[in-house]
């Protein structure tokens, strides 16, 4: 291959000059263009294919040029909000297959009714032989002022700003009667002897009631106990025996405040019915008859079958 300098040798003289301005020409050319292609590279960036997702949305695939996360979004025209996040901090250089993914997060301030619920409560109660509603329940309400935060349109977070109680809650009471001291009932009063029909002249508790010579052969219609003397009584399973009880509003000829104690059962004395010992079936130790409308109190609990022993 010739050099230049012999191609211009070898030239016609007359065309000596023009080429040598030609070859000049393309040099300087050759030179311009050599140095604008120098500067193209400097600044070129590679086109990269990304993911990005937007929130909720899918994920989809995106051709950018490879940059920093700040730079890809604006290429991508995202505009972010001041609480939205991004997976990759924003002077990261993304990188080809690389998932690009902004956390759309919002705010609002919403009402909530919030409903307690009534409780049923079981407490003992004084009147016995009973189940009372001592007191109705109802359900509360309260309204609350809470700050939602949503992250891709999901509730992420709720923060309590500030609650009024519109309704007090009030718990349902159930009282059940219960023998203790002060408990009291309304009922029957009858009377008994030691004759009775299936008796056998001593009570369930192993005390003597005789027709004859009454409680415990004291020719009297009473119980001699701990210092006090009581009317011997029949009642309930539930009334341990030796409880005493206050008897009023009966139609006996005994005291108006009577004070009997509970010796014995019987196969009709259930609940609120109370039958008392008066020597024999017909009356031998006091006057009168039944009553429905007694009226009856516990003063104190006994131990049980031998309390008097």
């Amino acid at each position: 291959m010739k050099t230049i300098k012999q191609i211009i040798s070898d030239a016609d003289p007359r065309l000596k000059g023009v080429l040598v301005i030609m070859i000049a020409y393309v040099m300087v050319m050759a030179t311009t263009i050599t140095a604008g292609a120098t500067q193209e590279i400097k600044g070129y960036k590679e086109t990269i294919e990304i993911q990005y997702q937007d929130g909720a949305q899918e994920a989809k695939d995106y051709l950018v040029r490879q940059d920093s996360v700040k730079n890809v979004l604006k290429e991508l025209d995202v505009t972010l909000g001041n609480k939205d996040t991004v997976n990759k901090d924003m002077s990261y250089i993304v990188q080809s297959k690389d998932l690009l993914q902004v956390n759309r997060i919002s705010e609002e301030e919403v009402e909530e009714v919030q409903y307690v619920d009534s409780q049923t409560i079981e407490t003992t109660g004084l009147h016995l032989f009973t189940t009372e509603v001592v007191q109705q329940g109802q359900q509360g309400q309260i309204n609350n002022k809470v700050k939602v935060t949503y992250e891709n349109g999901k509730i992420v977070k709720k923060e309590l700003l500030s609650s009024e109680v519109v309704t007090e809650k009030t718990d349902t009471i159930i009282a059940h009667g219960t023998v203790q001291p002060g408990a009291y009932f309304t009922g029957k009063l009858t009377t008994y002897g030691g004759d009775c029909a299936g008796g056998n002249g001593t009570s369930s508790s192993g005390i003597s009631l005789s027709p004859t010579t009454g409680v415990k052969g004291s020719n009297s219609a009473k119980l001699s106990y701990n210092g006090g003397s009581y009317y011997c009584l029949a009642a309930d399973p539930s009334i341990p025996f030796g409880t005493i009880i206050k008897i009023t509003n009966h139609n006996l000829g005994i005291e108006s405040t009577a004070y009997g104690i509970v010796v014995d059962r019987g196969g009709a004395i259930k609940k609120n019915h109370i039958d008392i010992f008066n020597g024999t079936e017909a009356g031998k130790y006091f006057r009168g008859g039944s009553s429905s409308n007694t009226q009856f109190e516990i003063v104190s609990v006994g131990s049980g079958k031998n309390f008097w022993k």
